[in-house]
């Protein structure tokens, strides 16, 4: 659960690591103790093994004296030089029980038991399973699977004729003793082959439970834990006998209780008292905190009027300090955030949030109005010939200007790339646009900014609520509109019109669609024959593009491709065109029509450095030769960049493709720029075509671009020829080829193949072998 007052979390926070320490301190100092403890149980039981060892060897010196007596006894050693078994086993069960001994045993010279005190019937039922020498004086051996210690002697005759033993078990009296002796628990274990054949010990049963442990470790027996040490008395061939001395370690622990109960009191006194102090010194830095924190609660929630104060000298009062400055510091911001929010930075008026703000208020509350935006004529000369901070200057100038001018009850906004924004309430259309005249000819007198003099020119639209609209957003859209209709001169203010609406939203929607027009399959080319006026045959065709709307219809060229050039979308169209007219080529060439190709290309198109690669690559792919695909530009397109796209025409001519002036007589371009262009067709405009009549202006402008055109070497190509007349006055003229309804409108692939097999028009078909 998480704990959410700052006082109770540094309580916790001081009290825990206290806590910690002090634990840290008393784990410490108790496993000190412990280590101590176990440390000296293990010396303990160490000097208790020395003892066990000694004890056991005394015990053999004590017994080997008795044994030499036996052994030196005149009458013992004549039996045993006579071989006198009986008097033999009779002396050694004798001295067995005098000296308290388990058994005594007598072995011949080679080693041999030959008589046996526990055995009446001699040595045949004694077996000495092993035999190990334990000191200087003893051994220890295993005898029908039982642990022995034996001392022994020689029997001397005057030689060697036998050894005399005697035997004590290792068993639950030795143990008992060895336990009063050395204050330890005592275990013998006796085992063959790892399998247990004897188990005594001090401990009962269960006291030989930690012999497999290692020569000294904590074993558990029947639920206590003890200090063990081992040692090994046998160890030969496949039988062992160990003794196992322990020494309960809760012994050697209970010496320290006292201790460690005092530890654990004072233990517990220090963290009461720490707690205390803890809790002391979270109530000192808490409270403060609290009161900063509801200080700054009221700043979060907008109250910026009540002053932030702590009477301290430490951290948290120059926090206080901090606090408050800041306070004031977003009171002020927030004034300043709130004034941006409905003000331009530059001129101090509102802005479109405000004006927005003014045309709900006005529509919801009923009243009627008009709405103006003004906006600066050639704006972007102004910017590009004096910068943007000259311009932002002028911008504030005019609305000084024209601040304390404005009609009562009105607001005046300013919106950057838009212009002022005016709010009429309570005016009719009319009124409005006397209104906006009169301001209108205040922003256009002349002012000087920066010592430069200046006469600007103003526009502006006006529209009107809620007679067009009564939604703030469209009528900004409606404004901007009708200011956009504005021209120089009588008509500086225009008003907005419903059916402008309608054409501009069709505009848009053109612009938009005309961007999947290929993709939608809305398409087409269509051919126009170009007839040759001196052989009477058709050679050359112009591919035209049309566009037939999934919803608009038909859309004209010279609505599309206006729009297409404007929005950048023209590459688009040209490539989609260049290669329908490369693939249509290729299928005639297939059927052995062979005709030149000529389409428009755009100043865009010459003005894109990597047209006349994409033209080479097209033309490479569907294996056309460049010299059946010809180019028209206008005249007016070659003005626009005339480097770039001379350079471009020269790349496309170099190539091989044919080239040709397109509409020419309607722009600007002079005759020396003709000459430098690498043009090999001049094709007349229809306008001076369509009219051809002997004597008129226009066949006077027809022949003499004729008779110019074949002294700078070009051919001459006349489109628009609607009649014979025009046609029949054209050839006598001169001129090479024709071009218009009267000889063919544009149609389709199939229906020019039609037109020209009916004709007979370069139609040859190929002979196939």
């Amino acid at each position: 659960m998480r704990i959410e007052r700052l006082r109770t979390r540094l309580i916790l926070l001081l009290v825990g690591l206290l806590a910690l320490a002090l634990g840290a301190v008393f784990v410490a100092v108790y496993s000190a103790t412990d280590s101590s403890a176990e440390r000296q149980a293990r010396q303990q039981l160490q000097v208790g093994a020395n003892v066990f060892s000694r004890l056991l060897e005394l015990r053999a010196q004590e017994l080997a004296g008795a044994t030499e007596v036996l052994a030196a006894d005149f009458g013992f050693r004549e039996a045993v030089a006579s071989g006198d078994l009986p008097t033999i086993r009779s002396a050694l069960l004798n001295q067995a029980r005098r000296i308290g001994a388990d058994e005594a045993l007598f072995f011949d010279a080679q080693g041999d038991i030959q008589v046996s005190s526990r055995k009446a019937d001699g040595r045949a039922q004694v077996k000495l399973r092993a035999l190990q020498p334990l000191g200087s004086n003893s051994l220890v051996a295993v005898i029908d699977d039982q642990p022995f210690l034996l001392v022994d002697a020689v029997v001397m005759a005057p030689l060697a004729v036998g050894q005399v033993a005697m035997a004590f078990r290792l068993n639950q009296a030795l143990a008992e003793e060895m336990r009063r002796l050395t204050g330890l628990e005592v275990s013998f274990v006796t085992s063959q082959a790892g399998n247990t054949l004897e188990r005594v010990g001090t401990l009962g049963m269960g006291g030989g439970d930690g012999l497999e442990a290692p020569a000294s470790a904590l074993v558990d027996v029947t639920g206590e834990v003890f200090l063990a040490t081992r040692i090994t008395l046998l160890e030969q061939q496949e039988y062992s006998i160990r003794a196992q001395l322990l020494s309960p370690l809760e012994d050697a622990l209970a010496i320290f209780d006292p201790l460690k109960r005092e530890l654990l009191l004072i233990t517990l006194i220090a963290l009461g008292l720490s707690s205390l102090g803890a809790w002391v010194m979270a109530g000192s830095l808490s409270r403060p905190v609290s009161m900063l924190a509801e200080a700054a609660r009221r700043i979060g929630q907008g109250d910026y009027a009540s002053a932030v104060t702590l009477n301290r000298r430490d951290e948290l009062g120059r926090l206080a300090l901090s606090i408050d400055t800041m306070r004031e510091d977003i009171a002020e911001r927030e004034r300043q955030i709130a004034h941006n929010a409905f003000h331009d930075p530059l001129t101090g008026l509102g802005n479109l949030v405000k004006t927005r703000e003014q045309l709900s208020d006005s529509v919801t509350a009923g009243r009627s109005g008009a709405l103006v935006a003004f906006y600066l004529a050639a704006e972007e000369d102004l910017i590009k010939a004096r910068g943007q901070t000259f311009y932002s200057r002028t911008i504030a100038a005019s609305a000084e200007r024209i601040r304390a001018k404005v009609p009562a009850n009105s607001m005046l906004a300013y919106h950057p790339g838009q212009g002022f924004l005016l709010v009429l309430n309570n005016m009719q259309t009319d009124q409005a646009v006397i209104a906006t005249d009169g301001l209108i000819t205040i922003l256009s007198q002349r002012m000087e900014i920066d010592g430069i003099k200046l006469n600007l020119e103003w526009l502006a639209g006006v529209v009107g609520w809620p007679q067009h609209s009564d939604d703030p957003d469209e009528l900004l859209r409606q404004v901007a509109m009708a200011a956009a209709d504005a021209h120089p001169g009588p008509e500086r203010i225009s008003v907005y019109q419903a059916t402008r609406d309608q054409a501009y939203m069709r505009r848009l929607r053109l612009i938009r669609d005309i961007h999947f027009a290929a993709q939608m399959r809305e398409l087409s080319v269509v051919y126009q024959p170009k007839l040759d006026l001196a052989r009477g045959e058709v050679r050359q065709v112009e591919a035209l593009m049309r566009w037939q709307h999934s919803e608009l219809g038909f859309i004209g060229p010279d609505e599309f491709i206006l729009l297409a050039e404007q929005t950048g979308s023209i590459h688009k169209l040209t490539q989609w065109i260049l290669t329908a007219i490369a693939s249509q080529m290729r299928t005639w060439e297939d059927q052995g029509l062979d005709l030149q190709v000529a389409m428009n290309i755009s100043a865009l198109d010459l003005d894109d450095e990597r047209f006349p690669d994409q033209v080479a690559g097209v033309l490479h792919t569907y294996g056309i030769s460049p010299p059946m695909l010809a180019f028209e530009v206008t005249e007016s397109a070659l003005m626009i960049n005339p480097d770039r796209s001379l350079r471009s025409l020269h790349r496309l001519r170099d190539m091989g493709i044919s080239l040709a002036v397109d509409d020419y007589g309607t722009g600007y371009s002079s005759l020396a720029m003709l000459k430098s262009l690498p043009v090999q067709d001049l094709k007349i405009d229809k306008s001076f075509v369509l009219n051809l009549a002997e004597g008129s202006e226009d066949a006077v402008i027809v022949r003499s671009t004729i008779e110019l055109a074949h002294n700078m070497g070009l051919r001459v190509v006349a489109e628009g020829v609607e009649t014979a007349t025009s046609l029949e006055w054209l050839r006598a003229l001169g001129c090479d080829t024709a071009q218009g309804y009267f000889i063919s409108r544009p149609v389709a692939a199939p229906d020019l193949e039609t037109w020209l097999q009916a004709n007979r028009y370069t139609w040859k078909p190929k002979e196939h072998s």
